[in-house]
């Protein structure tokens, strides 16, 4: 139970990566606040992680909007008393060829995956501050190198900037013992590509063959490097990124 006790908040956490890490952490012994936008599968989450023994409450709320995010800081020191853990999820992905992307959906882009999880850490800060901590950015591999997928000219900055707010935040925080670390995912099968079916048969060859480890990733990879950043097993780790995406980084 390496997050007994802990209280833990996941944005976007009720589908794909987030429920993964969400009930990772649940598992671990953890409490969790989840956030998402759409709350069709709220009750059904918040069963599952009581089901493990754990307390769980969901709530709606858009990362991008200020108040959102402090409601759902202050509804978690209110239903659970404090908090330990913030994992920065949520984000948004629509790939575009640049001369049909809008100047607004690129904002929405930016506001989502890089104002978001500043917002997140914003106002965590002070409750964190009062037992110390750790917040975990998921990024992505696309914020390592331009052009991973076509179309990605918002999204790749997007993670880009979220790894670069990574290292200025772990600065930042780490005299008041908050250590702020992100995972960057390859190509991780999610319900959201409805398994490895969804991707095309060429897309799909392409991606295995062009990875050392010959696999597409999966939600647990990402999920258990979640819980051991969010662990006093990394309690000397803060300011860096965790790649997961089986080497193909390495052979980029």
């Amino acid at each position: 139970m390496k997050l007994n006790g802990k209280v833990a908040v996941v944005t976007g956490g009720l589908r794909g990566i987030g429920h993964a890490i969400a009930v990772a952490m649940a598992e671990e012994g953890a409490d969790l606040l989840i956030a998402g936008l759409s709350m069709a599968r709220a009750a059904q989450t918040e069963n599952e992680i009581r089901a493990l023994g754990r307390r769980c409450v969901a709530v709606q709320a858009d990362v991008a909007d200020e108040l959102a995010v402090k409601g759902m800081i202050a509804h978690t020191v209110q239903h659970f008393g404090g908090l330990d853990i913030l994992v920065n999820n949520a984000g948004i992905a629509p790939f575009k060829p640049i001369d049909e992307l809008t100047a607004a959906e690129f904002a929405r882009v930016l506001d989502v995956n890089l104002k978001g999880p500043w917002l997140c850490a914003k106002y965590a800060l002070p409750v964190l501050k009062r037992r110390g901590g750790a917040i975990i950015n998921i990024t992505s591999a696309s914020g390592h190198y331009g052009g991973a997928s076509s179309g990605g000219s918002a999204y790749d900055a997007s993670k880009g900037g979220l790894r670069q707010l990574t290292y200025a935040l772990a600065a930042e925080f780490g005299p008041h013992h908050i250590r702020v670390n992100a995972i960057a995912p390859g190509v991780i099968v999610t319900e959201r590509l409805a398994g490895q079916a969804s991707v095309d048969a060429e897309g799909t060859a392409r991606e295995i063959a062009r990875t050392p480890l010959r696999r597409l990733g999966l939600s647990p990879d990402v999920s258990k490097a979640a819980v051991f950043l969010a662990s006093d097993d990394a309690a000397y780790i803060t300011g860096t990124t965790i790649i997961v995406d089986g080497g193909t980084m390495a052979v980029w």
